[in-house]
């Protein structure tokens, strides 16, 4: 072999070598982390997305493979910059499990109803608005991180799965990754087209050809991020968790497709839409673990299990819910992640999840008899929250054991929050019959009144959701109250 031919071969390796790094250093971005390709852009592309986050006892990390079980939450929100206050559109739990060799995605349904720390019970998808809604010592908004933050506690609170590293990705984000990568390929059934269509354009306001026909087929970023966030077709939020996951894998595999040169591209395209607090030296650990995979099929889970909800429908002032056994999807959820063992429903316990239905039955039949609720006046699926009965005021909180509730006065003397009068007249001061307390019914006039929520466009305790805010305005958030049942 001549000096030349060998000069030409070690080139050649070396551009392979090259060529290799590129796409092991943008394989994370699959799980939509942004990595510098260039470490000319490490200290722009750092100062913009990263976020300090220092939980306890972090061990350094240096190059090398990752070992373990390493758990990232990935949040899609719905808001049009990471500096509003937004719901979690999206709630994906992304384990690099390298005991087992796999990558694992567990989705977190957006209307499952939870504890969320200092707010109480909502919906999952409310604790990411929280928490980006909230202002720190400077009374600025926490945003984005400040969302991530809360919606950690709350997944740790509820499931017991402590988590400490975050992606957060808008919409336009979502958009701006699939485009930069030249779109992916998803097949659309015929009962999709129709919800896909409607989608688009809505979430960032500009709009894409509509899809003509059915099947597998290219489609560009706004399209599918409309596929992947329909929820009233098929099973509902079941598939759309599927679709969510089945969008990620399509980024994966086109990923690996890209032409290297276009990796520093999207890396600067997406600074701005995306949020993280993994720094890029613990990303590249990230990515040379994930490219050390044999296959980058994921695994895929969703929370709640099917069999383990115990109800599925409106609840208290909530709107649409996923009542579900915490105990036995919190079970699934680490077995899942820590135990690689995927669910059987045979082994579910039918019994437990009936005990949770009728614990849930027997607290909103309490709490609508408090409030003078009727959830049959409210019996629209597509009405995401609805309005809280006691705004601003001191709401009582209801019994832990179920009894009947009684008005306690304030703490701080402010406004009882008393029951209103069935007849919807002038508000009257009872006396009490045996030298109690009165009961004061509220005024006609509607000054802040504890009255039934209105049917039709009341504020909302959390954005809806078509994507608008409370007036506007997601600082109008309430803190709701309630308490979950026991099981």
């Amino acid at each position: 072999m001549s000096e030349n031919d060998s000069v030409k071969r070690k080139s050649s390796k070396k551009k392979k070598r090259n060529k290799k790094k590129i796409i092991l250093i943008s394989i994370l971005s699959v799980l939509a982390i942004i990595i510098a390709t260039a470490w000319g852009y490490y200290n722009h592309i750092r100062n913009k997305i990263y976020v300090e986050y220092k939980p306890e006892n972090k061990k350094e990390v240096s190059y090398n493979e990752v070992d373990g079980i390493t758990n990232v939450l990935l949040i899609g929100t719905d808001g049009r910059t990471l500096d509003e206050p937004a719901r979690s559109d999206s709630i994906i739990i992304a384990t690099l499990d390298n005991n087992n060799k796999k990558v694992k995605l567990t989705s977190i349904m957006r209307d499952t109803l939870v504890d969320i720390p200092e707010y109480g019970e909502n919906k999952i998808n409310a604790a990411f608005a929280f928490g980006s809604s909230e202002e720190d010592d400077k009374g600025k908004l926490k945003g984005a991180e400040g969302g991530a933050a809360l919606l950690m506690d709350t997944i740790e609170q509820n499931f017991g799965l402590h988590l400490d590293k975050y992606i957060i990705v808008n919409f336009w984000g979502f958009e701006a990754i699939i485009d930069q990568i030249g779109g992916i390929e998803v097949d659309i059934k015929d009962y999709e087209i129709d919800e896909v269509n409607k989608y688009i354009g809505e979430a960032t306001g500009v709009n894409s050809p509509p899809i003509t026909e059915t099947g597998l087929q290219k489609v560009n970023g706004q399209q599918a991020l409309s596929y992947a966030r329909i929820r009233y077709v098929g099973n509902g939020n079941f598939e759309r968790g599927e679709r969510q996951s089945k969008v990620l894998h399509e980024v994966a595999k086109k990923l690996k497709e890209v032409n290297p040169l276009k990796y520093v591209g999207i890396a600067n395209t997406l600074s701005e839409q995306v949020k993280t607090n993994i720094d890029i030296p613990e990303a590249l650990n990230l990515a040379y673990t994930i490219y050390k995979l044999p296959s980058l099929d994921f695994e895929q889970l969703q929370i709640p299990q099917t069999e383990l909800i115990a109800r599925d429908n409106l609840y208290k002032d909530r709107g649409w819910c996923l009542l579900i056994d915490f105990e036995q999807n919190s079970k699934v959820l680490h077995d899942f992640i820590f135990n690689n063992k995927l669910p059987n429903p045979e082994e579910f316990d039918l019994l437990a999840v009936e005990n949770v239905a009728a614990a849930y039955n027997s607290e909103e039949a309490r709490y609508n008899s408090m409030y003078n609720i009727r959830p049959e006046e409210y019996d629209d699926k597509n009405k995401d929250v609805i309005p809280d009965p006691t705004p601003d005021k001191d709401v009582i909180k209801p019994p832990a054991n179920g009894g009947n509730g009684t008005n306690n006065p304030p703490a701080s003397g402010g406004n009882e929050t008393t029951k209103p009068p069935a007849n919807g007249g002038n508000g009257t001061t009872n006396p009490p019959a045996s030298g109690g307390n009165g009961t004061t019914n509220p005024p006609a006039s509607g000054e802040n009144e504890t009255t039934k929520p209105p049917v039709n466009g009341g504020n909302e305790t959390t954005p809806p959701t078509n994507g608008e805010n409370n007036n506007g305005n997601v600082n109008n958030l309430e803190k709701p109250q309630g308490e979950k049942p026991n099981q």
